[in-house]
């Protein structure tokens, strides 16, 4: 029967073996070339290879008369962990079937298998111990490891107690933290380490390279931190908004926005939804919280700090023990504004001015003479007051010119653009009621002239100062008064310095409806007693062109009817002699026109079939701003007035009471463009009729397409009327209008506002 032998139970990396078969005398055994090497096929092998091919040598001196002897050498497979091997031979047939002993193959070298884990990787005090486990591949020659083997950082430590928990293939190591440590010790990252050449497996194959075994640290620093706010200063202009960020010197845990001090923050309220959210940053050493300064705060001295500050804690647990504080920091949330606001004078003339004063509430810049707003006047030369720091200001206010007497109590400071020291910026306006300052630089002005009959009344601003001495007036023939282009004149002057008057005496009582104006030239140069003067200066009163006069002179009473038989003309049904009594209008220079032409064409009226007159007033039918339109067939079949109304609207006045007319058109015309000339005096603000609701209405306003205008010295009403429309009274397009209406006065809102109706009705 076959054997097979090897000369080693162990082979281990870089060792071989001698296989020895032993097969009966007659048994072939492969194929044997040259060499008597033979090459055999039927060999299974575990755990190596057998020379190359299976290749076995004859041994001819192991030989006997029965067996014959082959010998190959068995090579193990390389980086083979400990495996049982057997090597068998089975040729046909059963005779010399052989299977060796088992035999141990283990070519890999020793490693640490599996993490190490250490027990705590993070001593925080002195002697500190803890114990790192870990595991080899397989078990080790537990003579060949000793701490001589393990490295370790200079002065991070011992390691002591290296023992086998197995029998040599699992091991503990104690590491113990240094008997001196140092405070605010620390040292990341230490590295414990195995040197694997010096330690071999029961097999005696050496490990290889170093191995690092465990990370630990030590470290008994506390963690600090530093806090800073932005921005500074703090202001309205960001919405008041504060950034806290507070930056650890390492990761830290158990930190929460309880353990921020607000409490010298001006957080108003404190503690309430104005604190924001706590940020923490990926690392966990860098955290963030907003806040909202209160509103209004002006203070200099802010700061940041933490609380409970032994619940913020390292990784290894170290508790904080510093509190920082933060840099100091502004908060000057108030805005710029206005806190007064005073003028020195209440009585402004012509030549005056006055001081404004205007008070911040604190220093302020970018303000300039626009920013103050004030009626009736202009500001200029606007300056800090000087010792205030830039919260008081003056400026100089000087009144309009030539301004009627009027009132300005109040001043706004539009705060737009205007900021404090550190950029907080205002918006909107702070006006304050100042007490009333009365303006009046109007002074020898003449206001206003009336003449009633032989006295002419030369009404001054309220603000000349006449000289109440009668022997420092002026002369009558310092005076020209024009009446109906004729001189009248004037043969006493009389100065009433209360009153503010001078009234002339004229040679002749002016009468009705005549067209008066009236002109003063100073008669010298200088100022001197013989003119109209300013009291306690001496001062000559200006000379002035000739101006109308408003006449106040009541007319005659009117006769019953017009003189029978008297030539009409134009058959208007108005006597050529009534026509002729309406004045004219005034030219360019002020003197009366002619007589009886009552809108001013050169004609007279009497003459015109669309021009009708008396003495109060005058029509126009086909008019263009009051004088005929060319082709014009317009005819006034009649002009009649009769009593006002006993029942009108409120506020309405009817001087001349109705005046109703009468117009035929020419052929195809279906709308008739009128005007009506009338005394100033009168105040009349349109040409009112009846629509059909019974609503007074003024035809000669602009939503009805009129309007009211002056021309020379007399109030001109433009309106229009159609043909059978709602103001024609016969209500029939039949080539005719008729229109009773009326010349009055009513109060007006303003120009284009839609009608109002009161209980009475009328266009307001």
């Amino acid at each position: 029967m076959a054997t097979i032998t090897l000369d080693k139970t162990t082979i281990k990396a870089g060792e071989t073996a001698v296989v020895t078969f032993t097969v009966e005398k007659t048994h072939f055994m492969g194929t044997t070339n040259r060499s008597g090497v033979r090459t055999v096929n039927d060999v299974t092998i575990t755990g190596g290879t057998i020379s190359a091919g299976y290749d076995f040598q004859y041994v001819e001196a192991l030989s006997t008369p029965t067996t014959q002897v082959y010998q190959g050498t068995f090579t193990p497979t390389p980086n083979l962990d400990r495996t049982e091997c057997t090597i068998r031979y089975n040729p046909d047939g059963t005779a010399n079937d052989a299977t060796s002993a088992t035999f141990i193959v283990d070519t890999r070298a020793p490693t640490i298998t599996g993490t190490p884990t250490i027990g705590n990787p993070n001593l925080t005090r002195a002697n500190q111990v803890t114990t790192i486990t870990f595991v080899f591949s397989e078990q080790l020659n537990q003579a060949s490891f000793t701490t001589a083997d393990l490295t370790i950082p200079a002065g991070m430590g011992t390691l002591e107690n290296l023992r086998t928990t197995d029998g040599g293939r699992s091991w503990q190591v104690d590491l113990r933290a240094p008997a001196n440590l140092a405070a605010n010790t620390e040292a990341k990252d230490l590295q414990i380490g195995i040197n694997m050449a010096g330690i071999t497996d029961v097999a005696g194959n050496a490990g290889t390279g170093n191995v690092n075994l465990a990370t630990y640290t030590i470290d008994n620093k506390p963690p600090s931190a530093t806090i800073a706010v932005t921005p500074n200063p703090v202001t309205s202009s960001n919405d008041r908004l504060v950034t806290v960020t507070i930056t650890f010197d390492e990761a830290v845990t158990g930190f929460t926005a309880d353990n921020i001090d607000f409490s010298n923050a001006n957080v108003t309220p404190y503690g309430t939804n104005r604190i924001g959210t706590l940020n923490r940053s990926a690392d966990g050493r860098t955290y963030t919280i907003t806040y909202t300064a209160g509103p209004d705060v002006e203070d200099a001295t802010n700061t940041i700090s933490l609380r409970n500050i032994d619940t913020i804690r390292d990784a290894v647990g170290n508790a904080a023990t510093v509190n920082p504080t933060s840099n100091n920091y502004v908060i000057d949330t108030k805005d710029p504004g206005v806190t007064n606001i005073t003028v020195d004078k209440t009585h402004l003339t012509a030549g005056d001015t006055a001081t404004i004063t205007v008070t911040f509430n604190e220093s302020v810049s970018g303000f300039t003479e626009a920013a103050i707003e004030i009626a009736n006047g202009s500001v200029s030369n606007l300056r800090p007051v000087a010792g205030t720091d830039g919260r008081v200001w003056t400026a100089t206010f000087t009144p309009t010119a030539n301004l009627a007497r009027t009132s300005v109590d109040r001043i706004e400071v539009r705060l737009d653009g205007i900021t404090d020291r550190i950029g907080n910026n205002s918006f909107g306006t702070n006006a304050r009621d100042i007490p009333a300052i009365v303006i009046d630089t109007k002074v020898f002005v003449v206001n206003n002239a009336t003449v009633n009959g032989k006295q002419l009344v030369l009404q001054y601003s309220d603000e000349t100062r006449l000289d109440p001495d009668q022997t420092h007036n002026a002369p009558n023939d310092a005076f020209v008064v024009l009446v109906d282009g004729v001189r009248n004149s004037v043969t006493g002057v009389l100065v009433d310095a209360a009153a503010k008057t001078v009234t002339l005496t004229l040679e002749r009582a002016v009468s009705k409806g005549q067209q008066v104006s009236v002109a003063y030239n100073d008669p010298s140069t200088g100022d001197d007693p013989q003119a109209v003067q300013e009291a306690t200066t001496g001062k000559d009163a200006a000379s002035f062109a000739a101006k109308p006069v408003t006449n106040l002179t009541p007319a005659p009473p009117e006769p019953d009817a017009p003189d029978a038989g008297a030539p009409d003309s134009d058959r208007d049904g108005l006597s050529n002699n009534r026509e002729d009594q309406a004045p004219g209008l005034l030219r360019p220079d002020g003197s009366a026109g002619l007589a009886g032409d009552g809108n001013g064409d050169g004609v007279k009226d009497s003459q015109q079939v669309a021009v009708a007159s008396t003495r109060d007033l005058t029509l126009v039918a086909g008019s263009r701003d009051g004088k005929l339109i060319p082709d014009s067939n317009a005819r006034i079949t009649e002009l009649v007035r009769s009593d006002a109304p006993a029942n009108l609207p409120k506020g309405m006045e009817m001087p001349l009471g109705l005046t109703s007319f009468k117009v035929s058109l020419a052929e195809g015309r279906s709308t008739e463009s009128f005007s009506l000339y009338v005394d100033q005096a009168l105040g009349a603000n349109g040409y009112w009729l009846k629509n059909s609701a019974g609503t007074w209405v003024n035809l000669a306003s602009e939503p009805y397409g009129g309007k009211v205008s002056s021309e020379g010295g007399r109030t001109r009403l433009d309106f229009q009327i159609q043909d059978g429309g709602e103001y024609d009274a016969d209500g029939q397009a039949d080539g005719s209008i008729t229109a009773p209406g009326a010349v009055a006065k009513m109060p007006l809102s303003i120009v284009g506002q839609a009608p109002q109706v009161d209980s009475h009705g009328y266009w307001f």
